[in-house]
């Protein structure tokens, strides 16, 4: 009997993405004058540009070159199997007080279904990622992330859905992620 070929996706079929945003390493914040210590926060975009899924970060304060984040966010995936939707930018900022934030770098994911389908179990574990200097586009240090993805049919994710929907009934709004509307 001939042994079949795994499939092989470029894109994510219906379902749930969860992404990990664990830490950072070695990227230099811009501390006015070079003084204290950067406060990093991540923003996340992933998808289309007309309707992107976005989540931000907890402000890690005076983490330096260093932060620590931690943070797992859901991002349904409403819109299967279109490359590209698969996109995936992480930004980093330092929050400043007296001025606007400035960006510290950028990590970029082209065809993230790619990625994470290919992988056993459609999990990616802990994966370090280069950050990019936004002026000169050279590396600048590391970002850890991970990703979990869990395929649903139409059914299960309608009932995935409803149960959301009903959880933040009874709960205070999430403002995290926004953009996670069904067209």
């Amino acid at each position: 009997m001939p042994k079949q070929k795994p499939v092989k996706y470029t894109s994510f079929p219906r379902g749930v993405l969860r992404l990990g945003v664990g830490c950072a390493r070695g990227i230099r914040g811009d501390e006015l004058l070079g003084l204290g210590r950067s406060d990093p926060y991540a923003k996340i975009t992933f998808g289309s540009q007309e309707n992107p899924l976005e989540c931000t970060t907890k402000t890690d304060k005076n983490a330096g070159s260093n932060p620590y984040w931690g943070e797992w966010f859901t991002m349904p995936i409403t819109v299967p199997n279109v490359v590209e939707n698969n996109n995936l930018v992480v930004q980093i900022y330092n929050e400043n007080h007296l001025r606007s934030d400035n960006q510290i770098g950028y990590s970029r994911i082209h065809n993230l279904g790619e990625l994470v389908m290919g992988c056993e179990k459609y999990s990616t574990g802990e994966v370090w990622h280069i950050v990019y200097d936004p002026g000169t586009q050279l590396p600048r240090g590391e970002i850890m992330l991970s990703f979990r993805f869990e395929p649903m049919g139409d059914v299960e994710f309608e009932k995935w859905v409803n149960d959301q929907v009903t959880a933040l009934t009874f709960q205070q709004p999430p403002t995290q992620i926004r953009g996670a509307q069904s067209d």
